[in-house]
């Protein structure tokens, strides 16, 4: 983990992502509407005191995981309902000579799209709570939506894609000696935050996905993926969050200069993500992946 002066938590290479691309979704509207409401914002740092580096060696590399592309691959499918059965159609009748047909209406805006959209939210009574609030507020709610849950399935934070509001205060670090950790306190922060995203009604998300699932894939397909993958970039995305590691013991924290970094190097080289959901500390990391656990389950039902 490393904190920066705008208080990022990355590993070694993260500065450099975070320079060209932007921490959820939403889902943001399946952020907002199907999950997405993981996403943690960045906070700034104080910047650590220069300390001598430890003596002890760090712990071996963790093992390689898979990349985000067969993580997303891996994802089951969320089922679809079963097809309407035809009914017998009747007779033909005579043809008879009909007026040209008028030409086909234009497509619908992206403001027209973000309406419509806005208002399926509403009609499943899916509205944001205040914590919520900013990134419901945001234009273009469905294409920000799928862009975090793409990003969230490759386990980053999508800042930007998502706008949620940052938590108050800043990153608070605890001393003990030559020794640093995360300051426990600190974690309360996340507490609003984490309270709106598990109070939205898991099996309202899923009716809500069901019902709209083409105008998601469309919105998906046009970042320009198989629109037949988005339901398994929702399910990748509710993953990355169940994989989260819970640490009830604040984590030790080393300084690299002006950063600060986890001291046990499997926490440092975890995504992105993970680290942002650590530190919003186990118990509301527990509430969270309890939530994405009923979601998930909801989704993948018959």
């Amino acid at each position: 983990m490393q904190a920066n002066r705008e208080d990022r938590v990355s590993g070694d290479g993260a500065r450099e992502r975070n320079r060209t691309q932007t921490i959820i979704t939403a889902l943001a509207a399946i952020v907002l509407a199907a999950g997405a409401y993981f996403l943690m914002p960045k906070d700034e740092p104080e910047p650590p005191p220069e300390i001598e580096a430890p003596d002890e060696p760090l712990p071996a590399p963790v093992k390689p995981t898979p990349t985000p592309a067969e993580t997303i691959a891996a994802a089951p499918d969320i089922p679809e309902p079963a097809p309407v059965e035809p009914q017998e159609e009747p007779p033909a009748e005579p043809e008879i000579d009909e007026p040209e047909p008028e030409p086909a209406p234009a497509p619908p805006t992206p403001e027209e799209l973000d309406a419509e959209f806005r208002e399926a939210l509403t009609q499943n009574q899916l509205s944001a709570p205040r914590a919520l609030a900013s990134a419901a507020a945001a234009p273009y709610l469905l294409d920000r939506s799928v862009a975090s849950l793409d990003q969230m399935a490759r386990g980053l934070v999508p800042g930007r894609t998502s706008n949620i509001a940052r938590p108050a205060g800043k990153f608070a670090v605890r001393r003990d000696g030559t020794r640093y950790s995360v300051e426990p306190a600190g974690y309360a922060r996340y507490d609003s935050l984490v309270n709106a995203i598990t109070g939205l009604d898991e099996q309202k998300i899923a009716s809500f996905f069901t019902a709209n699932r083409s105008r998601l894939e469309d919105a998906y397909a046009a970042l320009g993926y198989p629109r037949d993958a988005m339901d398994n970039t929702l399910i990748a995305a509710l993953d990355q969050v169940l994989a989260a590691p819970i640490i009830d013991t604040p984590p030790e924290l080393i300084s690299r200069g002006a950063l600060w970094a986890y001291a046990d190097e499997a926490l440092e080289q975890s995504s992105d993500l993970n680290k942002q959901l650590l530190r919003t500390g186990p118990e509301n990391l527990r509430k969270l992946q309890a939530w994405a656990q009923s979601l998930r389950d909801a989704l993948l039902q018959p």
